[in-house]
């Protein structure tokens, strides 16, 4: 069982991290799709494929985390694609309401915050979410037909990516006077090569 400190100080991050490592992942995956990689440990190969073999575990497991985040987060969309707020919760879900202190409330995000928060159109950025939710749960999470409300771009992956760590920022760590945690490992996967 997981305190609600193991949660703030080790899963919150470690999702983050996640999320930074899909959009890293992203990046590569569309620049080199099929370009040879070799990983090595140790000085020793010990894997040799193509980008793809590398990167899609690291986007798959990245959009399940931006998903568990936005849910966390109080988000989540109707069956016809609209971000919403989420109405009810499973028993042993955390959230981030359950980090309220007898001093500070923690509110669920909503849409109107999710739109406060990003400095482009509403739409945009509810979109934006929309497609995290459905890529996360018409394509990995479910076996479906793939069917999603709306064509999603790279664009709208990535405001979203960037703006989860912003609405969890917005949310959780800035009320309780709290940074948000720090990247644990910024020279993973080369990213300040």
């Amino acid at each position: 069982m997981f305190t609600l400190d193991d949660i703030l100080k080790r899963w919150i991050p470690y999702r983050l991290e996640a999320i930074e490592t899909l959009r890293w992942a992203w990046s590569l995956s569309q620049a080199n799709h099929d370009a040879t990689i070799e990983v090595h440990v140790n000085g020793r190969c010990r894997l040799n494929g193509n980008v793809a073999a590398i990167a899609n575990p690291m986007i798959e497991a990245g959009f399940i985390h931006a998903r568990a985040l936005l849910e966390f987060l109080g988000l989540t969309v109707t069956k016809d694609g609209a971000l919403c707020v989420v109405t009810k919760r499973r028993p042993g879900d955390l959230a981030v309401e359950n980090f309220s202190t007898p001093s500070v409330t923690l509110h669920r995000a909503t849409p109107a915050s999710v739109a406060a928060a990003y400095p482009g159109p509403r739409e945009e950025a509810e979109e934006s979410l929309v497609a995290i939710f459905q890529t996360s749960n018409r394509w990995l999470a479910h076996v479906t037909d793939g069917t999603v409300s709306k064509e999603w771009t790279d664009h709208h992956i990535d405001v979203a990516l960037r703006g989860i760590p912003v609405l969890v920022h917005n949310h959780l760590y800035a009320p309780l006077g709290l940074d948000l945690p720090k990247v644990k490992y910024p020279g993973l996967l080369g990213r300040n090569k």
